[in-house]
């Protein structure tokens, strides 16, 4: 267990740092919109398309969100790709340049992404996998939704690295295609649409929607690099949006080995274990493994694992073991395909209320 990041505190004085950091990166990019705007010499209408239609395109998803899903659920790509794509159809509409409008819009979400992201790391949100060296989150975060289970522990840290990528990106984005309209805005979707993906293969969140193996995220990457291609075909969109796919293709190939080991599942198991400590039954995950808990002699706990599924293996249940709990020794059952994970009672679930915490 490691003392939580110091400078990842999910409030300032009260209030959220998610918030506070999401103003902070909505007035600075558009500051810098208006800024290169005026550089490039872009008419009014345009500026305001670039300025006005992101944010409305922002929360006209958020609202369909709502609505359809009964609660917010605010997804980055999904307010991103219409921010953009609204604001060069607005141009559009004005006969105005809608290239250099797709221009700012990217550029202005980029830079939001910088400080969104930073806020993402303080409050605990879109945070990556354990790792043996990253961000730590403690009771703070707990109590702002992070999952208990991972408390204390290092994690990917995801959000710093994509907020630094996005920075990064911008400004090579402006440098390589200052005199080019179109290009700075191919150069950070194509780029992000690969960070993301990768990234996304060391999240630990696990409020996203997985298909055929595959995040959200990383289909939306695959779609808006094939949106690229169609909009400005030639080799290095075509080549771009053909790889990602390819490397769709290739998770997708192999859901099935993965699949166990995917935040969903994670969490499944883990509520799974909470279940088998609070009523002292056993519990299965809708991917078949089966959890039950016997408190031994000496206070430490024996969380038995089994499965009869193909997927299953003494390897796969370590892995799902390093992934559950921080101390455990794993020892493979006599009957085939039961494992015992031997945990210690003092740091562990031992109780039904310790069970709730997650810890």
């Amino acid at each position: 267990m490691h003392a939580p990041t110091r400078f990842a505190r999910p409030k300032i004085r009260g209030v959220s740092t998610y918030t506070v950091l999401g103003f902070a990166g909505y007035t600075i990019a558009a500051i810098g919109v208006s800024l290169v705007a005026v550089a490039w010499h872009i008419g009014q209408g345009d500026r305001l398309a670039a300025e006005i239609a992101p944010p409305l395109a922002f929360l006209a998803v958020v609202a369909a969100n709502r609505q359809h899903f009964g609660r917010e659920r605010i997804v980055f790509y999904q307010t991103a790709s219409a921010a953009i794509v609204s604001a060069g159809l607005a141009s559009a509409a004005i006969g105005g340049e809608a290239a250099r409008v797709v221009d700012l819009a990217t550029v202005g979400v980029g830079t939001f992404l910088v400080f969104g992201r930073a806020g993402c790391f303080a409050v605990a949100c879109c945070h990556g996998m354990p790792a043996r060296h990253g961000v730590v989150y403690g009771d703070a975060h707990v109590a702002v939704g992070f999952w208990a289970r991972w408390k204390g522990r290092a994690l990917w840290p995801t959000q710093l690295v994509e907020a630094a990528a996005s920075g990064a990106l911008v400004a090579v984005a402006l440098a390589v295609g200052w005199d080019n309209p179109g290009v700075p805005a191919l150069i950070y979707i194509v780029a992000y649409g690969y960070l993301r993906f990768a990234l996304e293969l060391v999240r630990g969140d696990s409020a996203r929607p997985y298909a055929l193996g595959l995040s959200e995220a990383q289909w939306t990457a695959i779609a808006t690099l094939i949106a690229c291609a169609a909009w400005r075909p030639g080799a290095i969109t075509i080549a771009a949006a053909g790889g990602l796919a390819v490397a769709g293709g290739a998770l997708a190939s192999t859901r099935d080995r993965r699949a166990l080991f995917l935040p969903p599942h994670l969490h499944e198991l883990d509520r799974a274990c909470r279940d088998a400590a609070a009523d002292g039954g056993r519990h299965e995950t809708s991917l078949g493994i089966a959890v039950s808990v016997h408190a031994l002699p000496d206070a430490r706990h024996d969380w038995v694992l089994s499965s009869s599924s193909p997927r299953w293996s003494a390897a796969a249940a370590r892995r799902l073991a390093a992934a559950l709990w921080t101390a455990h020794d794993v020892v493979e059952g006599r009957l085939a395909g039961v494992v015992h994970v031997i945990t210690p009672g003092s740091r562990d679930t031992n109780a039904a209320g310790a069970a709730r915490s997650g810890t």
